[in-house]
């Protein structure tokens, strides 16, 4: 059979808090054993998705299409310049707002308080977080805000350069560069393995997922997802905690 790829975001499409229901785990698998591509399409960083997902998929593609890992190993990487992360840590200053960067290994936290950085150690384990690293290459970073009213705030600032996706108004979003975003990472693993578009599922339920859409045949947004999403999909299935994804991959009759 012709092989297919398969391309899933993580939070409220695969995983619910980190946690991956039952029918999903089933979904990968089955797509496995059938031999197809599986990505994970992440705005996390690649050692948090590698950590959690890593076993059970092909790939993936993390800081919203910025670094890209294949079979465990590093394929491609696109990091800021120089120039751009000036422009961003002056603007994130400039509104009081704080970040967290991205490199390969570690997280570096930017302006934040006590407070935010212990929530960052709950998420990413205290020895993925650096405090010295002016030489890192970044990838992407997540914006902390202070309240709903400041995120609005860098929302309405960004909007030329970044498309901000909050993480369920808890203090933080993380942000997919209008530059290079999921799309771009999912077009450069179709050309890797020369596969086109018709043979390509992008499942989602976030803002950020959009670029997804717009590089595969088949977009499938979640029972779940943000309506903007769901009026560009090719399908919309159940939600994250009604199978789906098994009940996408049904109609698609791949399962």
């Amino acid at each position: 059979i012709m092989k297919k790829i398969f391309f899933f975001d993580i939070d409220g499409t695969l995983a619910i808090h980190g946690v991956i229901p039952e029918g999903n785990l089933k979904a990968l698998k089955l797509l496995q054993d059938q031999g197809h591509f599986t990505f994970i399409c992440t705005g996390r960083a690649p050692f948090y998705a590698q950590n959690l997902f890593g076993n059970l998929v092909s790939g993936l593609i993390t800081c919203n299409g910025r670094y890209i890992i294949y079979q465990g190993k590093k394929l491609y990487g696109k990091a800021f310049l120089p120039e751009e992360l000036s422009y961003y840590y002056e603007k994130i200053k400039s509104f009081n707002a704080g970040a967290m960067f991205v490199s390969d290994e570690v997280a570096v936290p930017y302006l934040l308080d006590d407070a935010q950085i212990e929530g960052i150690k709950d998420e990413y384990g205290l020895q993925r977080i650096q405090t010295n690293a002016s030489l890192l290459p970044f990838y992407t970073f997540d914006l902390f805000y202070h309240d709903l009213q400041q995120r609005d705030t860098l929302i309405q600032a960004f909007d030329k350069e970044l498309v901000i996706n909050d993480h369920g108004g808890h203090g933080s979003c993380d942000c997919s560069t209008i530059g290079f975003d999921k799309g771009d990472g999912i077009a450069y693993l179709l050309k890797y393995f020369h596969i086109d578009k018709e043979n390509a599922y992008a499942f989602g339920d976030g803002y950020n997922d959009q670029a997804m859409f717009r590089e595969v045949g088949h977009g499938i947004a979640m029972g779940n997802a943000v309506d903007v999403l769901k009026q560009k999909a090719t399908y919309i299935t159940d939600s994250i905690d009604q199978d789906g994804i098994l009940k996408a991959l049904q109609h698609e009759g791949i399962a």
